[in-house]
């Protein structure tokens, strides 16, 4: 396989875990948010899995199109099929607009197949020279968590232990992407006063 198509398998992967990530927050703040404006995230988060679907069709239709694709790897392309039609559902429960558990259960589906893509044979297809086909000597069964790296952890717990500021009760929570926003105004602001 060459290494161009592993390499898009697993740009797809981390755009379907950033997917996930996003329909996380989407549906975190969903009660903090107007109806219209969880709707608007929701169609744009499926817009964004029908493109990374897209995106998999593509590397399926690179794979049948390697000299003997269709024959030396049916595996890989049955199971890229496979994740294009979750993806396809996981899009259309985001057009609903739903960003709870069936959503991320989709995209969760779709990574974990995708992880299992990801374990291509080292020794077929590719390479030229005076052994044509031969690939490296490396095993591909890595762990989950070495191939999709940090921050995602499926299994977490989180819990409110009720923890409130000493200065007094703090607002509502505010979503991740507005939150850095803040952070960086409040930094320059600071940085601004502290100079004069």
């Amino acid at each position: 396989m060459p290494p161009s198509i592993v390499l898009e398998v697993l740009q797809i992967l981390e755009a379907e875990v950033n997917l996930r990530e996003e329909t996380r927050v989407a549906e975190q703040s969903k009660s903090a948010v107007k109806v219209d404006e969880h709707k608007k995230q929701a169609l744009k988060l499926s817009g964004t899995q029908k493109t990374i679907q897209d995106r998999t069709d593509k590397v399926t239709e690179r794979i049948r199109d390697l000299p003997d694709g269709e024959s030396q790897f049916p595996k890989e392309i049955a199971l890229l099929t496979r994740v294009a039609e979750v993806m396809g559902e996981a899009a259309e429960i985001l057009d609903r607009p739903e960003t709870g558990s069936p959503a991320m259960g989709a995209e969760t589906e779709a990574i974990e197949l995708l992880l299992q893509s990801r374990r291509i044979n080292p020794k077929g297809g590719g390479g030229g020279g005076s052994s044509p086909g031969g690939g490296g000597t490396g095993s591909t069964v890595d762990s989950a968590l070495a191939l999709i790296g940090g921050g995602v952890n499926e299994k977490e717990v989180r819990e409110d232990r009720g923890i409130s500021q000493a200065s007094g009760e703090s607002g509502p929570v505010l979503p991740e992407e507005y939150r850095a926003g803040l952070d960086e105004y409040f930094n320059r602001l600071e940085k601004g006063t502290s100079g004069r």
